[in-house]
């Protein structure tokens, strides 16, 4: 009688073990996709998001707290140095006076200085005369100053006005800002709820908000306007008019249907 001792097959039980963990990692998976399943809402997993985007801009107008006026000082010679030193004598004059009306010197900026030869024809060879300009901005925190300092800078050698612009303080033109952003954002609910409405949608909420610069439109008084600015007194006078603040803003609204 013989007896037979086996040996175990390495090969079947290693081939077991795969399968076995194989099984393991699929029954996980299937338990992780079940809860997944589970936790979201019936309905919302296919379902699109519903969005509308709108672009509007909101105004605000203001009286102007402060003005620029544009001056230059201009001097013509045969020679440069002469015509240099002539605008230089009224520079001098024009600062004493805006000095003795109370402007301060940071108030005053140089906007251009310039030497240059002038021809009666640019073709031609022969010499020219020479043109020197200085030119100065300057900032008025009280608009109803701008025809005194208008004659008192041309009585002291101011022989160009350019013009006058009559802006917004850093200040008023934060707040102006403010408000211009809300109303901004008023007219973007009232067309977001209008286009949902004419597509059966309800406005939930902003899902994203962008700004764009503040625009701030001064009332400008050109050179052409200020022909006749003198009243019966000889003094010359200058009104002003509305600044003009805009904002814009994008914003997309989420929405569901109605």
């Amino acid at each position: 009688m013989r007896v037979f001792i086996s040996r175990p097959n390495w090969e079947v039980m290693r081939t077991n073990r795969i399968l076995l963990v194989v099984a393991l990692v699929a029954v996980t998976v299937l338990a992780a996709v079940g809860v997944a399943v589970a936790v979201s809402p019936d309905g919302q997993a296919d379902e699109p998001n519903r969005q509308i985007e709108v672009a509007t801009s909101g105004d605000v107008s203001a009286d102007p707290d402060q003005a620029q006026l544009r001056v230059g000082v201009v001097a013509t010679d045969d020679d440069a140095a002469i015509a240099r030193t002539q605008v230089a004598e009224n520079v001098t004059a024009l600062r004493s006076t805006l000095e003795e009306l109370g402007i301060p010197d940071d108030r005053v900026e140089t906007d251009y200085y310039n030497i240059r030869e002038v021809r009666e024809r640019p073709e031609s060879d022969q010499s020219g005369k020479y043109r020197a300009t200085h030119a100065f901005e300057i900032t008025l925190e009280d608009v109803d100053r701008v025809g005194e300092v208008i004659d008192g800078v041309v009585d002291s050698g101011a022989n160009r006005v350019q013009g006058i612009s009559f802006t917004l303080s850093v200040d008023r033109r934060a707040d102006l800002r403010q408000k211009a952003l809300r109303n901004a954002m008023d007219a973007a609910r009232k067309e977001a709820r209008t286009l949902a409405d004419s597509a059966d949608l309800t406005v939930e909420g902003a899902a994203s908000i962008s700004a764009s610069d503040v625009n701030v439109r001064p009332y400008r008084v050109e050179q052409a306007m200020m022909t006749e600015t003198a009243d019966a007194s000889g003094s010359t006078s200058i009104e002003s008019g509305p600044v003009d603040v805009s904002a814009s803003v994008q914003v997309v609204y989420n929405a569901t249907a109605a």
